[in-house]
């Protein structure tokens, strides 16, 4: 745990793709009142990724995945001070909690000394796996056409069979074995938040004290 000299606290929820993190995080905050959202996703023009294959091959350090201007966010955010999301521009201002999607948690040197608790949410790769073509599918539907959506199938199923599955297990693996908090991705989104909720109340009372 971070030294208790920060003014917030920062919430990391971890989890494969599919799992439901950003949902997780959006009611997350809800509940929390005086809270921001970071999500890793809105910071992918700005981070560097391995190549997944030769990433697993070479022991799958979570460290590869370089996200600086998410980190320094974060920290500016955990200090007091106002944050431009690169994506959109919108400003956060910082809040008592930071809710931060970090699919390995505590795992990356880069932001683990930031974070005071990991949650991690649990569930068979196999139910994030749909989840995410459902996903697929609705982004798809919505923006594009039925054909780029088949076209777009083609080419993640064969690479989800070839290095996905072992990306999704690995990155689960990892924030289990370092997290405070499971939750159970197999709830309701609303019912993973109050498990999470609940869990908080018990084991960081600090944070429900006003």
């Amino acid at each position: 745990m971070p030294e208790s000299s920060h003014v917030c606290f920062v919430i990391a929820v971890g989890g494969p793709s599919g799992a439901g993190k950003s949902t997780a995080v959006r009611n997350l905050v809800a509940r929390l009142g005086d809270a921001v959202a970071l999500y890793f996703d809105d910071y992918e023009t700005s981070s560097i990724y391995p190549d997944i294959n030769q990433w697993l091959a070479q022991g799958a350090d979570p460290n590869k995945f370089q996200t600086p201007r998410l980190s320094a966010d974060l920290r500016a955010l955990r200090a007091g001070a106002a944050i431009a999301l690169p994506h959109n521009g919108q400003v956060v201002q910082p809040a008592r909690v930071i809710v931060l999607e970090e699919p390995f948690g505590r795992e990356r040197i880069e932001v683990a000394d930031l974070i005071d608790v990991v949650v991690c949410i649990d569930l068979p790769l196999a139910i994030a796996l749909a989840r995410k073509l459902l996903r697929m599918q609705g982004f798809f539907l919505a923006e594009q056409t039925v054909d780029a959506f088949i076209q777009h199938l083609n080419f993640f199923l064969p690479w989800y069979i070839e290095s996905g599955y072992e990306l999704y297990n690995m990155v689960q693996q990892r924030v289990l074995q370092g997290c405070n908090i499971i939750a159970d991705g197999m709830l309701p989104p609303d019912k993973v938040a109050d498990s999470i909720i609940a869990a908080l109340g018990t084991s960081f009372p600090e944070l429900f004290r006003r």
